[in-house]
């Protein structure tokens, strides 16, 4: 048996049962093509340090005019933590307040990420540069209750709002009876005064009604009250009706001053502030008057899943959805609002919000809906939203990743993706694997053990990546619990491990990726992970990762016939160093053998021409070696194996040196027929 085509792997089928070109186990090799398997990039050293115990329970990445960051959340104390990524600098911008693992966050426009959980709702860098604002019900909208009490005044000042921080109401007002002060010189009748001090948005007119001698104003008309923006909110701001600064229409006039009673006529929120209460009043005192206005708030204090979609934020918090005015990740008025699935399709909750492909996609443990068509109508918005399927979704928000035209994610049946209106399962390949995934739901909607996903960039081939925990007894004899990626690009899978392989058949259980993200740096897909509190980049290290793999038990077209490995071959493209470092086992359908197992060790060559090649392996037996035109090095030893039904092999090699895997080949000597 010659295998150079290179599949990938299959672990949903007995090994003996397996395509003849696939892999049962296949780990940090990627399979390009026919002849060319490469050891992956081993991941880079710890990058920094977080002051945090523990890995973190929630991870995600944005940008801010150019720089990526990564944002994290400790559940188990509550803080978050932005990380520069060109610097490698953290800064806590949360504390104590994100505890109950179920915090999402997306990123807005370029300026910042918008922040949600069930404790409340923030942003950090959009608002304000490099600050936390908390944007749970802000001021929203306010109204006159009534004005005047006894009716008008001349000046008007504003109390604080009670509740809430940081919001700021402005009331306008408008002159409302007017007397003559100084009558003035030089008027007409029907001159227009306009009183313009205080700066109006539109001053009040006064109509000259009767004059007498020498043009002085006998009488007049009040025409229009105007506006005139007043105080703010905040206790102690004052203003004062105009007075006697005049503009009018024949310009001639001067020296008319006037008495002025005015009266509160609008109010507009200036700062929208956090916290507050709907419904709450607010009374705006004046002299010889009292004014008082209501307000509403928001009505979005919190969530537990957000996304950016058709310039607008968009929250889930139980089964309602609440989305932002045009063009605002914070207002929920004018063309905002807010829906709530009824539908029995939805078995519990929304668990997620994922934008991508013109569509909002809206996740419940197994349905999904797409949202799109956004428009408004007479300041009123309106959707179309389709329900796509009613048997598969996710409860694992970090599952979710785009990968090119199409979302994958994670359902506890396997992986998908969904392109268009069809999610198809893609795992089917490596559905003994997904069968023992060890994910599971330790208090309603928070898991340990998440599934994380991230799209990454490998030997120039572009790859959807997910990472889990669950129970190994692919790799070896002996099953053990630990964490992989698994890598599906071109229909392939293939699998990559974040700690170095232990040379005797098993794999060194990790603890990197307990929060795992993958995002775009200079337009190259990158992952980053955590080991606990440090993060690391996956694929970065110029070193190679140790690997393994596992072949199918070939059965060479006579099941029935008992074999012995007679030959086994490799052929590798090596990048210099002095020991080959691969060890090969022949496995039989009981186990595999490693008395006949041969390290390739003190390997000592010149150059890949062909010139000087001598080694000896460990048992000092004899070994052929041919060197290829191409370049590469050809094994082949003797093996020695009978009794058995199947015959496969299993390579473990160190990053040292193998830069690419060619070709396995297993000759194998046909006995007896076991029916006979």
């Amino acid at each position: 048996m010659v295998l150079r085509a290179f599949g990938g792997m299959n672990n949903v089928a007995a090994r003996e049962a397996i395509g003849d070109d696939e892999f049962y186990w296949l780990e940090n090799l990627i399979p390009v093509a026919p002849g060319a398997l490469y050891p992956v990039n081993a991941v880079s050293n710890s990058l920094v340090t977080i002051a945090e115990t523990g890995a973190p329970s929630y991870v995600t990445t944005f940008n801010v005019t150019g720089t990526d960051y990564i944002f994290a959340v400790w559940a188990n104390s509550g803080n978050a933590w932005v990380i520069n990524i060109a610097s490698l600098s953290p800064t806590k911008i949360v504390t104590g307040l994100l505890t109950s693992g179920l915090t999402s966050a997306t990123q807005w426009s370029n300026l910042g990420i918008l922040i949600v959980d069930p404790a409340g709702f923030w942003d950090w860098n959009v608002t304000t540069a490099a600050t936390l604002t908390s944007q749970a019900n802000g001021l929203l909208a306010a109204t006159i209750v009534y004005a005047g009490k006894p009716p008008g005044g001349t000046s008007l000042t504003a109390a604080a709002l009670p509740g809430g921080t940081g919001g700021a109401l402005r009331t306008s007002y408008q002159v409302v009876l007017v007397a003559l002060n100084a009558a003035g010189v030089n008027y007409a009748v029907n001159d227009i005064i306009q009183l313009t001090d205080n700066s109006p948005t539109s001053a009040a007119q006064i109509i000259v009604a009767s004059i007498g001698g020498g043009g002085a104003i006998t009488g007049i008309t009040l025409a229009l009250g105007g506006s005139y923006p007043g105080p703010t909110t905040g206790g102690g701001a004052f203003v004062t009706g105009p007075t006697g600064n005049v503009s009018t229409t024949s310009g001639i006039g001067t020296g008319a001053t006037f008495t002025i009673t005015m009266q509160a006529n609008a109010v507009s929120v200036i700062t929208r502030g956090s916290n507050y209460a709907a419904g709450t009043s607010n009374d705006v005192n004046g002299a010889n008057q009292w004014t008082k206005v209501s307000y509403s708030v928001s009505g979005v204090i919190s969530g537990t899943a957000i996304a950016t979609y058709a310039g607008r934020a968009w929250i889930a918090n139980g089964r309602v959805v609440s989305y932002t005015d045009i063009n605002s990740y914070n207002s929920f008025g004018g063309a905002g609002g807010s829906f709530t699935i009824t539908d029995a399709y939805l078995h519990k909750n929304v668990n997620a919000l994922f934008s991508a492909n013109n569509y909002l996609y809206i996740f419940g443990d197994d349905s999904i809906d797409a949202l799109s068509n956004v428009t408004i109508t007479g300041g009123v918005t309106s959707f179309t939203r389709l329900n796509i399927t009613a048997a598969v979704g996710t409860s694992q928000p970090q599952s979710i990743q785009a990968y090119y035209r199409a979302i994958g994610f994670y359902h506890s049946s396997g992986f998908y993706l969904l392109a268009g209106a069809t999610p198809e399962k893609i795992s089917e390949k490596i559905q003994g694997v997904v069968n023992t995934i060890t994910s599971t739901q330790s208090t309603p909607g928070v898991f340990s053990n998440p599934v994380y996903a991230g799209n990454v960039l490998v030997q120039s081939e572009l790859c959807a990546a997910w990472q889990f925990q669950f129970t190994d007894s692919f790799s070896s004899f002996t099953p053990t619990t630990r964490t992989i990626l698994a890598l599906f690009f071109r229909g392939k899978w293939f699998a990559v491990s974040l700690e170095s392989l232990v040379l005797n058949g098993t794999v060194s259980i990790p603890a990197r990726g307990l929060g795992f993200i993958g995002t775009p740096i200079a337009g190259i897909q990158t992952l980053y992970c955590f080991s606990g509190n440090q993060l690391y980049q996956a694929f970065q290290n110029t070193a190679l990762s140790n690997w393994i793999l596992r072949t199918k038990l070939w059965d060479a077209g006579a099941p029935f016939r008992e074999k012995q490995a007679i030959n086994a071959a490799s052929a590798f493209i090596l990048q210099g160093a002095s020991t080959l470092g691969v060890t090969m086992f022949v496995d039989t359908e009981y186990g595999s053998s490693p008395g006949v197992s041969e390290v390739f060790s003190q390997l000592q060559w010149i150059n890949q021409s062909g010139q000087a090649v001598n080694w000896v392996n460990q048992l000092a037996q004899p070994v052929t070696w041919v060197i290829s035109p191409m370049g590469y090095y050809l094994f082949v030893h003797a093996v020695e194996s009978g009794g058995s039904q199947y015959v496969g092999l299993t390579l473990t090699g160190t990053g040292n040196n193998v830069t690419r895997i060619d070709l396995l080949g297993l000759r194998g000597k046909q006995d007896r027929n076991i029916l006979e």
